[in-house]
Order: C-alpha cells, then sequence, then structure tokens
C-alpha cells in the first residue's frame, strides 16, 4: 500500500533529515547540537498545532533515543 505524496506532512522531511544528522554526528558535541535543532521543529509543529502533544511527546524520546544511540557509539569508538 502506497501512501500518496501530498498526504505526507512536509515535516517528514526534515524530521528524518535531523534524525540522520544526529545519527551520523562526528562527534558528541555536534549529536547534542543536533538534538537541540530537533525542539525548534516540534515547537513550531505544536504552535501550528500540526501535531498532537502526544505526537510532540513522541518525537521528543525518538529524537532523544538517537542522542543516546549516537553517544554510545562515539564513546566507544
Amino acid at each position: 500500500m502506497s501512501v500518496a505524496r501530498s498526504s505526507v506532512h512536509p515535516a517528514n522531511g526534515v524530521s528524518a533529515h535531523l534524525l540522520a544528522g544526529i545519527a551520523y554526528a562526528p562527534s558528541a558535541l555536534e549529536a547534542r547540537r543536533r538534538e537541540i535543532r530537533t525542539h525548534d521543529l516540534i515547537l513550531r509543529l505544536q504552535l501550528d498545532q500540526t501535531i498532537s502533544n502526544l505526537d510532540a511527546d513522541n518525537l521528543r524520546i525518538l529524537f532523544r533515543l538517537a542522542l543516546e544511540k549516537r553517544l554510545c557509539e562515539i564513546l566507544s569508538e
């Protein structure tokens, strides 16, 4: 089953880009900086009432877990 491109919110691409940025950050500091940028996206989506509070919380968890995973990877290098 495919989803029509017009039904996908533009923020999906932005959030995927931010998630990849965290996952491939070259340093712990850069990973943290990239994770901080996600707060702007989530806040903007909430203010525009594009996403619910539950969805915003889920996005925060997703980005936080990505950060923690990347930090663990960097520490083990």
